[in-house]
Formats: C-alpha cells, structure tokens, sequence
C-alpha cells in the first residue's frame, strides 16, 4: 500500500476543503498507514470496511477483511457526496453501510499481479476456493469445483446465516468479476 505521507499528499490534493474521507479495506498494514495518514491532517476521516464472511481472522487481518462490499460503501458514499452531504455524516452513512454489508469470494483461478509475474496462489484445474482474499489468501476452503447453483447457495448460506435476524427485508445483491 502506498505510505501515509503519499496518502497525505493525495487527500490534500484531492480536498476541497470539506475534508477527506478514506475508505479502508481492513488489511492491517493498509489500516495502520491510513490511520497514520488521517493523523497528519486536520478533516481526514475514514471508515474500515469489514465485510468478508469467509474468515474471521486471517493472517493479514484482525476480524473480518474488507473485500468486494467495500465498493458498494464506496459507491453509495461517493454518490451521497456528490450529493452535497458533509464529511461526518458520509462517515456515519458509510459505517451503516459497512455494518450491513457481508460478501464472500469464490475463486475458480488465480490473478496475475503483472510486476508479480506469477499467479499469487496455485489452485488446480477442477478446484475452486471458497472464501478467497483479494490478495489470493486461502478462504474456508478449497473443493472440487461446483456448479453456478450450489456456489451460489453455499454463498447466500454464509451471507445470510452471518447477517442472523437482519436478514429479513430488501437486500442488495452485487456480483462482480473481481
């Protein structure tokens, strides 16, 4: 990640003097440099995103990791913005946000980091891991692969058995092709 004083100098670029709100996928060095970087500036804020259901703790992490929900807060605070709302009450929409946000990865191949060169983790043809961190950190588990239907409902399983009560009522369904 990049260090706080390149972060400083973003979020002082970017300021147009209604402050700075940084949104935060919970990866513990990215965390640190963020919180490091809002501590160097008047009217930075910034909200963790926590969303992953698949692991609790990991070996990047403390809790849960911030993964594919953190652009839905990431959408629905940049659109809140747009909108006119100040700097802490789009911290507080994007920390409701993130409360109701859960996700979880499945992974039928590696990616390519291209100054990597390399895959970032080996996983044969006919496996699927479940549960996969964006960095290609090892999830629940990996299994022989599974058709769209039971990926899907072990998914939503995960989701909703995690979400308990709060589960009942709209929801947004977001898949992407991470």
């Amino acid at each position: 990640s990049p260090t706080p004083d390149q972060m400083l100098a973003a979020a002082q670029a970017v300021d147009t003097g209604a402050g700075c709100l940084f949104i935060v996928k919970n990866y513990e060095g990215d965390v640190m440099n963020f919180e490091m970087a809002a501590e160097m500036s008047e009217g930075i804020l910034q909200i963790v995103t926590n969303d992953d259901v698949a692991v609790e703790n990991s070996s990047y992490t403390t809790g849960r990791r911030g993964v594919a929900g953190t652009l839905v807060v990431e959408k629905i605070v940049g659109a809140a913005a747009e909108h006119g709302l100040a700097l802490a009450p789009l911290k507080a929409l994007g920390d409701r946000v993130n409360t109701a946000t859960r996700s979880m990865g499945v992974a039928l191949t590696s990616c390519t980091v291209p100054a990597a060169g390399k895959p970032t983790f080996d996983i044969g043809d006919g496996e699927m891991e479940f549960g996969v961190g964006i960095h290609g950190e090892p999830g629940r588990r990996r299994d022989t692969l599974k058709s769209a239907d039971a990926i899907a409902q072990e998914i939503c399983a995960a989701i909703l058995g995690d979400l308990g009560d709060r589960a009942k009522g709209p929801a947004l369904l977001f898949v992407n092709g991470f």
